[in-house]
């Protein structure tokens, strides 16, 4: 078991979890984190808001997952696409600077 010195109040994860959520390495649809060294799990870059997707969190099959990597082609997650609502707060949310909404909720 990994033991923390640092109290973080309700911990629903592991310690090395934590940190990489800290760090942003998860992915915003199903908010699990990942490693990037893992290859077990595919996952996408978003060219909009670039953040690593999980092609089954966005349905992106085999195919459609090769033909992004040889096309060039850009990607838009289902976040930026407007398909599924997103968790605001600070944990859950990636901002971006001067979206004054975003500076609303990160300042309470």
């Amino acid at each position: 078991a990994v033991v923390s010195t640092q109290s973080t109040g309700l911990q629903t994860m592991c310690y090395p979890c934590t940190i990489y959520f800290d760090k942003g390495w998860f992915c915003p649809v199903c908010l699990k984190v990942f490693d990037y060294d893992a290859v077990d799990d595919p996952m996408v870059c978003c060219d909009f808001c670039d953040r690593w997707v999980h092609t089954g969190c966005d349905n992106i099959d085999d195919e459609h997952y090769n033909m992004l990597g040889e096309s060039g082609s850009l990607y838009k997650c289902i976040l930026c696409r407007g398909e599924k609502e997103e968790v605001y707060d600070k944990h859950h949310k990636k901002y971006k600077e001067g979206n004054k909404e975003n500076q609303l909720v990160e300042s309470l």
